[in-house]
C-alpha cells in the first residue's frame, strides 16, 4: 500500500510539474497553484494509506488528486480569462484624435493618435491603437505604434484604477523603426510590392485591451477622422533614404 500510495504521489509531483510548465503561457497564478496542488495531493494519498489503510480508497484518492490537476488549470484560465474580459469592458476610452505625423518634405509617413482613457483596476496594461485600411487593395498594410507618452510621460508606468489618463501614440508603417534614442532605420523585412497611389480614406482603429473599434471585445467598428493613403506612407519613408537597421553587436 505504501509503493502504491508513493506511485501516485510521484505521479502527483509530475503533474504539479506540468502545471508549473504551461505556466510560463499559462493564468498568472499557476506557479503558486502548482505548489498547493502538490501538498494537497501527495498529503491526502498519503493520509489516506496511512490512516485508512485500504487499497480502493487509496486508488481513489491518488487518482481523484491527478485528475484534480488539469481542473486547476481550466479554472485558473476561466477565472483569468473572466477576469480580462471585465475589465476590458469597464474600460473607457473618449477624446480620440488623429492627426498625419509629417516627414522633412512636408508629407504625411505616419499618424498620431491622441485619446484620453480609464481603466477599473490598476495595472500595466498594453493599452496602444493601431492603423488598418478598409480597401482591398491596401488591407495588408497597417501602422503600428512606435512611440507613445502616458499623461506627458515616455517611461513606463501602471494605469490607475479611476484616473483619466492622457496618451499621445505615434504610428508609422512597420517597415520603419525607431531606435530607444530616436534615431530611425528601415526594417530589414524584405517589402512586397506596393499598391498604386489611391484616394484618401479614413483608417480603421483599434486600440488593444479596450472596447473601442472591436465589435469582438463588445465595441463597435471606429475609423480616423481624417483621410490617409496608406501606400503614400509607405512610400515616403522610403523616399527618406534611410540605412538598413544593423544587429547590435
Amino acid at each position: 500500500m505504501r509503493v502504491m500510495a508513493a506511485l501516485f504521489i510521484i505521479l502527483q509531483a509530475l503533474a504539479a510539474l506540468a502545471l508549473l510548465a504551461v505556466s510560463v503561457h499559462g493564468p498568472s497564478g499557476l506557479p503558486l497553484a502548482a505548489w498547493l496542488y502538490l501538498a494537497l495531493a501527495a498529503g491526502a494519498t498519503a493520509w489516506t494509506a496511512h490512516r485508512l489503510r485500504s487499497k480502493p480508497l487509496v486508488i481513489a484518492m491518488g487518482a481523484g488528486m491527478l485528475a484534480l490537476a488539469p481542473g486547476i488549470f481550466f479554472l485558473l484560465n476561466w477565472v483569468e480569462d473572466r477576469t480580462h474580459k471585465s475589465r476590458i469592458a469597464g474600460t473607457q476610452v473618449s477624446d480620440v484624435r488623429d492627426e498625419p505625423i509629417l516627414s522633412a518634405s512636408g508629407h504625411p509617413i505616419g499618424v498620431r493618435i491622441s485619446f484620453a482613457v480609464s481603466v477599473p483596476g490598476t495595472g500595466y496594461f498594453g493599452i496602444t491603437p493601431s492603423l488598418s485600411s478598409r480597401e482591398p487593395a491596401t488591407e495588408r498594410l497597417r501602422l503600428d505604434a512606435m512611440r507613445w507618452t502616458i499623461d506627458g510621460r515616455s517611461e513606463p508606468m501602471p494605469f490607475e484604477a479611476g484616473r483619466r489618463h492622457a496618451m499621445v501614440v505615434e504610428l508609422y508603417p512597420p517597415i520603419l523603426f525607431i531606435k530607444p534614442r530616436g534615431e530611425r532605420c528601415l526594417s530589414p523585412v524584405p517589402l512586397a510590392s506596393l499598391p498604386q497611389p489611391s484616394a484618401l480614406k479614413p483608417l480603421r482603429l483599434d486600440i488593444s485591451e479596450t472596447p473601442y473599434g472591436a465589435p469582438w471585445r463588445g465595441g463597435r467598428e471606429e475609423s480616423t477622422r481624417a483621410a490617409y493613403d496608406l501606400a503614400a506612407m509607405y512610400r515616403e519613408v522610403l523616399a527618406e533614404g534611410l540605412e538598413p537597421c544593423r544587429a547590435v553587436p
